[in-house]
């Protein structure tokens, strides 16, 4: 029996020896088994890992993120129209959109323009100038903070001339006072609050010196309309942009106090000068820009070759002049810009009801003005741009009679630009007089803007 169990023990360890290397060799097969790792793979990514940045592709823009300046429609280069800030007018102070100064965090910009007039022994109707004058016919400040993207504040305040009586005046004047926010984050929708200039017309945003290319400004924006006033109020301003041919829809619409100008400034009529009850006044304007294209980026412009630009405008406003606003104050304005190449015209009509409270007293007035100018960027040594100006106007304070308001005049401007923010202008000026003979007046302004 030793013999037989002695003969089993060595086939049990000839059977071990053989089957270890199969067994080893079947655990390293084992598809249950992890791999061993790869020193040389790269890591497998991680599913709950952020993604890495792509430095190509830009970063989305924080609406609520500290800026200094608020963002533009679309950059300069590209757009044929005026700047966009320029809605209620804040940018007039502008010379071609360039940079103001800081103060801190505050931005600046300013004008400042000389005048030398000179005409017959004759008042004339709308500027009231006589005999040959040399002033500063008009200063300005603006300032704007905007610590966020959404939110900012504006004030500009203005040294000009009024027409008081049979002269002028120069007054100081606050333009602006306000409160904006941004509910988007851009200035597709503001929304305003403060003291604003009243949203009618077109001419509001070019009767700047630096933007307006001829010396004095249309006569029905001087005698018809109750000029550029500010009131107090809420505003709110809101642009879309429209999916063919770069056009925009844009609308304007402010609540404000009534008109609460300075006793007769640019002459108004009396119902015009103050609102003497507490009712709000309602105004606005809605545009369109029909088309706005340029070469470099409108296939139709490109056979033309030239930017191409056509926009139209209908103002209203609406209020009540006496104390128990029961007299009706209603001017209903149209405007209208078209823009081929170098070539830029414009024009609008203004046309009002002034009630009285009796019949047959009621006050109806009426002007309008054209306006036609050629503009080239030379940008050579004291040569950066020219233009030519032609403008028509006439106004009618008042339908029923003829009186010194009325005026019929023809205005023609050469401009010089020598350098960025320095604008000289020269314009010969004819106007109609009652007796039906013309009197000229000659214009010569320096100005300055930054």
């Amino acid at each position: 029996m030793s013999g037989w169990r002695r003969a089993g023990a060595g086939c049990s360890l000839a059977l071990l020896g053989a089957l270890g290397p199969l067994a080893a060799r079947a655990q390293d097969d084992d598809p249950f088994a992890a791999p061993a790792p790869d020193p040389f793979a790269a890591p497998a990514p991680d599913p709950f890992a952020a993604p890495a940045p792509d430095p190509f592709v830009a970063p989305p823009a924080d609406p609520f993120a500290a800026d200094v300046a608020p963002p533009d429609i679309a950059p300069t280069s590209t757009r044929t129209g005026p700047p966009a800030m320029a809605a209620f007018d804040p940018d007039a102070v502008r010379a071609n959109a360039r940079p103001g100064l800081w103060l801190g965090p505050v931005e600046l910009h300013g004008r400042a323009n000389l005048t030398l007039s000179s005409t017959g022994p004759r008042r004339t109707r709308v500027e009231r100038l006589r005999g040959t004058q040399l002033s500063l016919s008009s200063a300005d400040l603006y300032a704007q903070w905007f610590p966020a993207r959404w939110f900012g504040l504006m004030a500009e305040v203005e040294l000009a001339y009024d027409l008081e009586g049979d002269g002028r005046e120069l007054e100081v004047e606050p333009e602006l006072l306000l409160a904006e926010v941004r509910p988007l984050g851009d200035d597709r929708l503001r929304l305003r609050l403060g003291y604003f200039p009243v949203p009618f017309g077109l001419e509001r945003r070019f009767y700047a010196p630096p933007r307006n290319e001829l010396a004095t400004r249309p006569a029905p924006f001087r005698t018809v309309f109750p000029g550029t006033y500010s009131d107090w109020g809420a505003a709110v301003w809101a642009r879309q942009p429209l999916p063919l041919w770069g056009g925009e829809v844009e609308a304007e619409v402010a609540l404000t106090r009534g008109l609460e100008g300075p006793l007769g400034r640019d002459a108004r009529p009396g119902p015009l000068d103050r609102d003497r009850n507490g009712e709000p006044q309602l105004t606005g304007r809605l545009g369109w820009t029909v088309f706005d294209l340029h070469p470099a980026r409108d296939a139709l412009a490109g056979l033309v070759g030239v930017p191409l630009r056509l926009s139209l405008g209908a103002s209203l406003l609406l209020g009540h002049h006496d104390r128990r606003a029961r007299s009706r104050v209603t001017l209903v304005g149209l405007d209208a810009g078209l823009t081929v190449g170098e070539l830029t015209a414009r024009a609008e009509v203004i046309a009002g009801e002034v009630e009285d409270g009796a019949p047959g007293r009621d006050v109806r007035c009426e002007g309008l003005y054209a306006q036609l100018v050629w503009r080239r960027r030379f940008e050579l040594p004291w040569l950066e741009e020219g233009f030519v100006a032609l403008r028509y106007d006439l106004a009618d304070p008042d339908t029923r009679r003829r009186d010194e308001g009325d005026a019929r005049r023809w205005h023609l401007g050469l401009g010089w630009v020598p350098v960025d923010g320095v604008l000289v202008k020269l314009g010969l000026e004819l106007s109609r007089e009652r007796r039906g003979d013309w009197q000229e007046t000659v214009f010569l302004e320096l100005g300055y803007s930054f």
